[in-house]
């Protein structure tokens, strides 16, 4: 069976947050169908490439209003 690879999009700039959590939980859930990385795009400019199948992107810090 093929992986589903999954490139998960940190946009919170290391703050502790509930999103990041439950995307985590989740993913945890289907560790038998996902390879996963995660990539922690503020803190580290790190910017998955287009070799993945799902991009899931967090929120970020601070108000959306």
């Amino acid at each position: 069976m093929h992986s589903v690879r999954l490139a998960i999009l940190d946009m919170y700039d290391d703050t502790p947050n509930q999103g990041m959590r439950c995307i985590k939980d989740i993913v945890k859930r289907f560790g038998h169908v996902l390879d996963w990385q995660l990539f922690d795009v503020r803190g580290k400019a790190e910017v998955p490439g287009q070799e993945f199948d799902l991009y899931i992107s967090t929120g970020g810090p601070g108000s959306p209003h």
